[in-house]
C-alpha cells in the first residue's frame, strides 16, 4: 500500500510540522510513503516536489491573489485566515501520477489543492485536520459560530452576512464536489472530532483520533546552565516561554491575554526573580507592556536550537484562545519542561492540571496571572514532579513508535475496507 501525504508547505508552519511527523513515524512503523509538497525546503528520501512549471505557476499565482483580493474585501479584517481554493490548481493528474493507493491529506490550502482536484480522488482519502476550515465555509477556526454545523450561512466573519452568503456558496461548492469520496477524518485531538462529529460535511464519516509524537532524539531533558548563561540569565531567576508562528499577530494566539497576566504580577513577583522568552515574533510594542526583561528570541529555524530554549525554561505558556494539539506544547513536555495553558480545543490531551502543568479554565487574565506566578513560585519538590509527569506523558502516548503503529492499524483497515 502506497500512502501520499499532501501538504502545502513541507517545513514550514505547524500543519506542516505536524504532517512530517505522521509521515516520518508510518516510515518508522514500515509504511511505503511519500511526501508531496508544492514547497519543498529540504529534498530527501520520499519526498516530492509538486511545483509547477513557471507559466503554469505563474497562472495559479495570478488566480489565487484574486482569490485573497475577494477575501479582502468580503470578509471582516482581524477574524482570522480565510481559504476559497476555488480556481484551478492543476494538481490532480501530478498527484495521480504517483500512483497512490490512499491519499492522506493535511493542510492543502493557499495555492496548492483546489477543492475540485480534491473532489477528484477515486481511492481512499484520510484527511488530518490541522484546523476546520474542511467543514466550513472558508474560515480556519470558526471560534463561537456553530454555522458549519449546519451548512453556513450568516456568517459572523463576513461584512455582509445573510442566509445565502459568501459562506453559504463555498460551504456548497465544497460539499458538491466531496460527497462522493471515501474519506475518513483523521483528528490529532478529541476536541477536534468532537467538532467534526457535529459539522454537517463530514459528521456522518468515519472519525479516529491519532495526536503526532516528537522526535525523543531532539525534544528531550538537556543542561541549560551554559545558554542561560549565554542570554544573561542568573541560576535564581525563573524563565517563562511563549511562542508560536506570528505568535504576536495573531489574537487567536492569546498573546494580548499573556502581556496582560505578566502585568498584573508587578509587584507580585519581584521584577529580577522572571525572565521571559518569545519566539516566532518580530519586535512589538506589546512586548514593551512586560514589567519584566524580555528576550526576544525571533524566528527559530532549527529544532535543536528550540529544544534548549525548552529545556532553559522553567514553563511554556499557552494562552491560545482556540487550537488543535499545538506542536509547542508537546515539544515542551518533551524537553521535561511543563505548560500553564488555557483549557481549551485539544490542550487537556496533553495537559493534565496540576500533573504536567496546569490549565487555566476560563480564558481570563487575572487565572492566568494567578497559575503563572503559582508556576514561578511552585516548590522545587513538587516542581520536579511535574517535570517528570511531562516527560512520562510523552513517552507514554505521544511517542513515534506509538503513532506510526496506529497510523499504520488505521490505513490498512481503511484500505482492505475499500479494496475488497
Amino acid at each position: 500500500m502506497h500512502v501520499v501525504f499532501l501538504n502545502t508547505n513541507q517545513t514550514k508552519g505547524g500543519a506542516a510540522i505536524a504532517a512530517r511527523r505522521y509521515f516520518n513515524a508510518f516510515r518508522m512503523a514500515g509504511g511505503n510513503s511519500t511526501f508531496a509538497s508544492l514547497n519543498v525546503e529540504q529534498p530527501g528520501e520520499g519526498v516530492v516536489s509538486l511545483k509547477h512549471p513557471y507559466p503554469v505557476r505563474k497562472l495559479v499565482k495570478y488566480l489565487f491573489k484574486k482569490e485573497r483580493k475577494k477575501i479582502a474585501q468580503r470578509v471582516i479584517p482581524g477574524e482570522g485566515y480565510w481559504s476559497v481554493s476555488l480556481s484551478p490548481r492543476f494538481q490532480y493528474q501530478k498527484i495521480k501520477r504517483l500512483k497512490p493507493d490512499l491519499v492522506c491529506l493535511n493542510w492543502v490550502n493557499d495555492d496548492f489543492l483546489s477543492v475540485k482536484d480534491i473532489g477528484k480522488f477515486n481511492v481512499p482519502v484520510v484527511w488530518i485536520f490541522h484546523d476546520l476550515w474542511a467543514v466550513t465555509g472558508g474560515c480556519h477556526y470558526p471560534g463561537n459560530c456553530t454555522g458549519f454545523q449546519t451548512g453556513c450561512g450568516n456568517c459572523p466573519k463576513l461584512k455582509f452576512p445573510q442566509n445565502h452568503d459568501w459562506s453559504r456558496y463555498l460551504w456548497r461548492r465544497k460539499y458538491e464536489n466531496w460527497k462522493n469520496l471515501d474519506i475518513t477524518i483523521l483528528c490529532p485531538s478529541n476536541w477536534m472530532a468532537q467538532m467534526v462529529k457535529k459539522s454537517r460535511m463530514f459528521g456522518n464519516k468515519r472519525i479516529e483520533v491519532l495526536p503526532y509524537g516528537v522526535e525523543p532524539e531532539i525534544f528531550k531533558p538537556m543542561p541549560s546552565e551554559k545558554l542561560r548563561a549565554s542570554l544573561g540569565i542568573n541560576p535564581h531567576q525563573k524563565v517563562l516561554l511563549f511562542g508560536a508562528v506570528k505568535s504576536l499577530r495573531d489574537t487567536r494566539k492569546g498573546a494580548h491575554l499573556l502581556v496582560d497576566a505578566l502585568a498584573q504580577l508587578q509587584g507580585r513577583i519581584p521584577a529580577d526573580d522572571l525572565v521571559f522568552l518569545v519566539f516566532g515574533a518580530k519586535e512589538s510594542p506589546l512586548l514593551e507592556k512586560i514589567p519584566f526583561r524580555v528576550i526576544n528570541l525571533g524566528f527559530i529555524r532549527e529544532k535543536k536550537e528550540l529544544a534548549q530554549y525548552y529545556a532553559a525554561s522553567t514553563a511554556f505558556v499557552l494562552p491560545s484562545l482556540e487550537d488543535n494539539l499545538p506542536n509547542t506544547v508537546l515539544e515542551s513536555l518533551a524537553c521535561g519542561t511543563p505548560v500553564v495553558a488555557f483549557n481549551i480545543g485539544g490542550i487537556s490531551d496533553m495537559i493534565e492540571h496540576e500533573k504536567n502543568g496546569l490549565l487555566v479554565e476560563e480564558t481570563n487574565v487575572n487565572l492566568l496571572a494567578n497559575a503563572l506566578e503559582r508556576m514561578v513560585k511552585m516548590p522545587e519538590e513538587q516542581y520536579q514532579k511535574m517535570q517528570n509527569a511531562a516527560i512520562e506523558k510523552i513517552n507514554t502516548e505521544f511517542s513515534p513508535q506509538i503513532v506510526g503503529a496506529k497510523l499504520n492499524q488505521i490505513f490498512q483497515s481503511i484500505s482492505q475496507s475499500h479494496y475488497e
